[in-house]
């Protein structure tokens, strides 16, 4: 897991050297601090997402949804009744393994870019 978080932190912080490069055409801390921002936020976004639907946030809407559909269409409830098909069974099981190293990679380097933003700007 270190190991993860160690290769997910190098990456982002070497992400955004390039970054800065490529959207200010220099390499200064503002600039670095900036893309440090941007790239680490989008790994906290990509990694919390990562984490929800692991941990199966939307698998009640999914059976609302199934549930609502089997009840407006009454043929269907007459042959899972004779087929006995009426329990739930959760098809929707996803693993991440990087969901929490992208998440605590993205938050750490997000809360150092906030302190440097602030120190420079100070």
């Amino acid at each position: 897991m270190f190991h993860k978080i160690l290769m997910a932190t190098s990456a982002t912080i070497l992400f955004s050297f390039f970054l800065s490069f490529f959207l200010y055409n220099s390499i200064n801390l503002i600039a670095w601090e900036n893309s440090l921002f941007y790239s680490s936020l989008l790994l906290t976004i990509v990694g919390g997402t990562m984490t929800i639907l692991q941990g199966g946030f939307f698998n009640g809407i999914v059976k609302s949804f199934k549930q609502f559909f089997q009840k407006a269409n009454p043929v269907e409830i007459v042959l899972d009744d004779i087929e006995g098909k009426r329990e739930y069974v959760n098809p929707y099981k996803i693993t991440f393994t990087l969901a929490l190293p992208f998440l605590l990679t993205g938050i750490m380097l997000l809360v150092i870019s906030i302190i440097l933003s602030w120190s420079v700007s100070t």
